[in-house]
């Protein structure tokens, strides 16, 4: 009998949940047994029962986004944190959108953010060469080097399959994010040995095209220094920085593989969750309001423009595209809970509570509610309703071009303090821009070459824990356009 690998991770799954849970009523009580001084904060999500801790935590699987928009109501809005339950956290505190501002000014060495997303993907399992972790200069190089690049890459960008890896970095980490302390090293184990299969794999894949690459790029530097044409892609900026460090190690295929997994991942994943959300959202709004005929005339004028073929001063012509992303991501963003930072400070740090000043020690999280933020009526009129155009206004051109103007109000890759697609203002996503650019790519191309038909009713996404899960056997029906 031959086992597929995908059988093999259903049974890692199906094996590390009740292993998880087998232990999680005798541990978990110890961590909700959070600072006293926490206790000053109302909680969302607790009963008074026995167990309570344990049970409210359990609910938490289902239930995380339903509290953070009951505590918005009662406690945000009136400049309050509180408190929710969480299976993969512990007890985080959410916290109001000013005092978020305000501690967002903090260093990062009393309140952490990478360290904290290290801790979310559980990296010490799921990322197979720790270097991608200690020295992640990738994580600011490519998104920097190649946003300056974006015309260049319009031509050649495509989108890559890694969805077994995505599967077991995202599926593994929340599965050890939800073990007990205690028992985290053992589906850790599990998880590293899923992860590093397909990390292996890939690199297997990707391993004649590094060395080339490599063997091409320092003939080149000796043959005539500086002389060589750059290549546009995130694996040159990894090589070259890689032998900018005087280090032979930093070359290994393998860990030059792992850097581009990582990047991959993390992009891959938010960029498929706003595209299947976006796409959602266009085909069920009213077909009488024309969106999506609106839409493909912007894109086949601005392909139109440039003479067919897709550039960076066709893809700054979507205004209207630009919008209608922002406007999904507001209304479904990936998360009902996000922006997540842990206090590192010794010290800890102090939150406002009415006229108190409560002290919150170190190791505590803090988090915002984006979702009860972006649907707030205060904020955005009408905010349960997808308007792809709220962040465009029009002008009339003048009588020569006659028409109208669109002018874009919000960037979609411009977070504010009421947006936060991309992260805070901040500390916004550094790929933002590329990510962005990417999006906008695949809609064109898919408004301009088919024709997509309404559906009469949105498929339902699921709320696991925090984050918003699309429901993935959705169907849509598209013809090839004619011409």
């Amino acid at each position: 009998m031959v086992i597929s690998v995908s059988q093999i991770e259903a049974a890692l799954l199906v094996l590390s949940i009740p292993f998880t849970y087998f232990f999680i009523a005798s541990v978990l009580e110890k961590r909700q047994n959070h600072s006293t001084f926490l206790k000053v904060f109302p909680e969302v999500g607790f009963r008074d029962e026995w167990f309570h801790g344990v049970r409210a935590t359990f609910r938490s699987l289902f239930k995380t986004a339903e509290w953070a928009s009951e505590g918005y109501s009662k406690f945000t809005k009136h400049d309050s944190p509180y408190l929710i339950p969480t299976m993969d956290r512990g007890t985080v505190i959410i916290l109001p959108t000013e005092q978020m501002k305000t501690l967002g000014r903090l260093p990062e060495d009393q309140l952490d953010i990478f360290g904290t997303l290290q801790e979310q993907i559980q990296a010490r399992y799921t990322v197979r060469d720790q270097r991608v972790i200690l020295d992640p200069y990738h994580r600011y190089l490519i998104p920097s080097q190649l946003t300056r690049d974006l015309d260049a890459l319009t031509g050649p960008m495509y989108l890559a399959s890694l969805e077994g890896q995505s599967v077991a970095l995202f599926g593994g980490s929340m599965l050890i994010s939800i073990t007990p302390t205690l028992f985290r090293p053992v589906t850790g184990y599990l998880v590293k040995l899923w992860c590093w299969y397909h990390a292996r794999k890939i690199a297997k894949i990707c391993g004649p095209y590094i060395e080339a690459r490599i063997r091409e790029t320092t003939q080149e530097k000796i043959r005539v220094a500086g002389s060589r044409k750059p290549v546009k892609d995130a694996l040159q900026l990894i090589i070259d920085e890689a032998i900018s460090r005087d280090d032979d190690t930093q070359l290994s295929t393998s860990l030059i593989s792992d850097r581009l997994l990582i990047t991959n991942n993390l992009s891959l994943h938010s960029t498929t969750l706003t595209l299947h959300n976006f796409i959602m959202s266009l085909i069920t709004s009213d077909p009488s309001l024309g969106y999506i005929e609106a839409l493909r005339e912007e894109c086949d004028k601005a392909l139109s423009d440039v003479g067919g073929t897709w550039n960076l001063e066709a893809i700054r012509k979507l205004r209207l595209v630009d919008s209608a992303i922002r406007e999904s991501m507001r209304l479904i963003p990936f998360a009902s809970v996000a922006m997540a930072r842990t206090v590192v400070d010794p010290k800890g740090i102090s939150l406002k509570h009415g006229q108190s000043s409560v002290p919150v020690p170190q190791g505590t999280i803090l988090a915002s509610p984006i979702k009860s933020i972006h649907c707030d009526e205060a904020i955005y009129p009408d905010a349960h309703r997808f308007n792809p155009f709220r962040f465009v206004t029009t002008e009339l051109q003048d009588s020569k071009s006659g028409g109208q103007k669109y002018v874009t109000s919000k960037p979609t890759a411009t977070p504010d303090d009421n947006f936060f697609g991309f992260g805070t203002s901040k500390n916004p996503c550094p790929g933002r821009f590329l990510a962005v650019h990417e999006i906008k790519l695949v809609i064109a191309y898919l408004l301009t070459n088919y024709d997509i038909e309404y559906a009469k009713a949105k498929p339902q996404g699921t709320d696991l824990l925090a984050m918003k899960v699309p429901k993935m056997d959705a169907i849509i029906r598209v013809k090839r356009r004619s011409g």
